[in-house]
């Protein structure tokens, strides 16, 4: 890794780009999402959009100074893996983030777009993946082809961050106060080891933690992905409401099974459960934890439990990240992956119990937490991208 990481507006930085930790269930709904845009607009390929988005992101971090080896070395820290060099024309990922821990919904395909998009930025070269673990290959497998031209850099608005109010007290806020304190959750979490090891280190460049296994990707990435995504299903007629609840359900399995996976593993209950004397507590609690992903700086304006749950999200990666590729916007429904956390938020403590520890599978996900009983309702009434100084999220019953 070229640069340590450097952590302001309640984001993450390394090298200029902001990054942020999701998991492998959020990374693989993602993708999948952006794959239900096939066919939306004639000439549109997701899976160029997958690949090139990576391109440009790693291009420009090259425009900074990052030579070739820095990006290998960051792409293992960042937990997508590790490169092998085979020739000066292949290379393998025998540890995979992509490869070993997405999965895809259909007839398999390779499907390692970031990995072979983020390859294209570090050689300057078109690059062709073909193997793919998806397709029961043993590694996947990419080979370089023609030179390939720069692209233009996305990021081309400067970021409108804002000073991020204290927990409790700003205007708007209900009168709040909990024994959590959030600056030693914060301060803890800083010190896990949750980036990837290189084979040298006895690793294999994935971050395997709290029952998932993470990321600590490029916050540009998600966003170029999904808002370009988004705007060409509403140009090709879906319905907006539609258009946005793909996105938004990404953030919703993210909910579960990160927040969830937290918030069951001995780490939460040694360090966090402690400070805890309300339900209303351990919603704090997972809300400092938060702030130690790279997200922004969330805020709890509002809980009423069992009824409503209001955050606001200071600097959010998403409303930041939109200003930075777009013009300002005029909706205001666009922090897809906030909106379905704090619905997911919501879930765990008032549509299950995560207190109780009722362990967390796929089956429970779709039996249990996702079933249409008992679901919440979700709004999004302020938006960075929209021109507000934060999101804010409310959810009720």
């Amino acid at each position: 890794m070229r640069e340590a990481p450097e952590s302001k507006h309640g984001q993450t930085f390394i090298g200029g780009l902001s990054h942020v930790y999701h998991c492998n269930h959020y990374n693989a709904h993602l993708q999948m999402s952006v794959m239900l845009a096939e066919g939306a607009e004639e000439g549109f390929d997701p899976r160029h959009l997958l690949r090139d988005s990576a391109t440009r992101l790693t291009q420009s971090l090259k425009r900074q100074g990052y030579s070739r080896q820095d990006l290998f070395d960051e792409f293992t820290w960042c937990g997508f893996g590790y490169i092998k060099e085979v020739t000066d024309n292949q290379v393998e990922t025998p540890g995979s983030h992509y490869g070993q821990s997405t999965y895809l919904m259909g007839a398999p395909e390779k499907s390692c777009f970031f990995n072979a998009g983020f390859l294209q930025g570090a050689v300057d070269r078109v690059v062709t993946e073909t193997a793919c673990r998806h397709m029961k290959a043993r590694t996947d497998v990419f080979e370089f082809g023609a030179p390939l031209p720069a692209m233009t850099d996305p990021l081309v608005n400067p970021p409108p961050f804002v000073r991020v109010p204290a927990r409790f007290g700003f205007r708007g806020c209900e009168i709040l106060s909990s024994p959590v304190d959030e600056d030693k959750i914060v301060a803890t979490v800083a010190t896990l080891p949750l980036y990837g090891k290189p084979p040298s280190e006895q690793g294999d460049g994935l971050i395997p933690a709290f029952g998932v296994v993470l990321t600590n990707h490029y916050a540009d990435y998600y966003n170029l992905i999904s808002y370009e995504t988004y705007s060409r299903m509403i140009a090709a007629g879906v319905p907006a409401d539609m258009a946005r609840e793909a996105f938004i359900q990404c953030g919703h399995v993210c909910a579960f099974n990160t927040f969830g996976g937290i918030m069951e593993s001995p780490e939460f209950h040694a360090l966090v459960v402690p400070m805890c004397k309300s339900p209303e507590d351990w919603v704090h609690g997972m809300v400092a934890v938060i702030n130690a992903l790279g997200w922004g700086a969330w805020r709890v304006e509002k809980i009423a439990p069992g009824k409503e749950l209001v955050i606001r999200i200071y600097n959010s990666y998403e409303g930041i990240g939109y200003r930075r590729l777009y013009p300002q916007a005029t909706e205001k429904q666009l922090s897809f992956l906030a909106v379905g956390a704090v619905r997911g938020l919501a879930h765990l403590f008032w549509k299950i119990d995560i207190r109780e520890r009722p362990g967390l599978d796929q089956d429970f996900y779709f039996k249990v937490f996702n079933s249409e009983r008992g679901y919440w309702n979700v709004e999004q009434t302020h938006s960075i991208a929209a021109g507000d100084d934060f999101d804010r999220i409310v959810t009720w019953k």
